[in-house]
C-alpha cells in the first residue's frame, strides 16, 4: 500500500478491502460541488452557452487519459473563483479509481444543481 492509499484509507474514501467508498465520495463531491455550482451561475450570470461549454469539458475530459489533468483543471476553477479547494477531496486524485468515481460524481452533482438553477430562473 503506498503512502497515498494509507491517506485514502484513513480517510475513509478507500475501505480496508481496497474498494472505493462510493458514499464517502459522494459525499465529499456532493459537499464541493454546490458551492462551484453556485459560482459559476452567478459569475456567468447564468450564460447557458459558457454553463455548456464548462459542462462539454467535464464530460469530454472524463477519460482515464485526461482524468488526472480535469482533477487540476477544477482546482485551477475554485482558485480562480476564490472558492476554498476540501482538503477532503485534494488526495482523490492520488487513485485512479476513487479519481474516476469522484469525477463522475461531481459532474452529476454540477449538472443536477445547474438544472435546478435553469428551473429557478424560469
Amino acid at each position: 500500500m503506498t503512502k497515498n492509499d494509507n491517506i485514502l484509507v484513513a480517510k475513509g474514501i478507500i475501505k480496508q478491502s481496497g474498494e472505493v467508498n462510493k458514499d464517502k465520495v459522494n459525499l465529499v463531491a456532493g459537499a464541493i460541488t454546490q458551492p462551484f455550482a453556485e459560482m459559476v451561475w452567478l459569475i456567468t450570470g447564468g450564460d447557458m452557452e459558457t454553463v455548456n461549454r464548462l459542462t462539454d469539458i467535464l464530460v469530454t475530459m472524463n477519460t482515464p487519459a485526461d482524468r488526472g489533468k480535469l482533477f487540476k483543471i477544477i482546482k485551477l476553477l475554485y482558485g480562480l473563483m476564490g472558492l476554498p479547494f476540501s482538503e477532503e477531496a485534494e488526495p482523490m486524485n492520488s487513485d485512479p479509481d476513487v479519481l474516476d468515481y469522484f469525477i463522475f460524481s461531481f459532474t452529476a452533482d454540477f449538472g443536477e444543481i445547474i438544472k435546478d438553477y435553469i428551473a429557478e430562473a424560469e
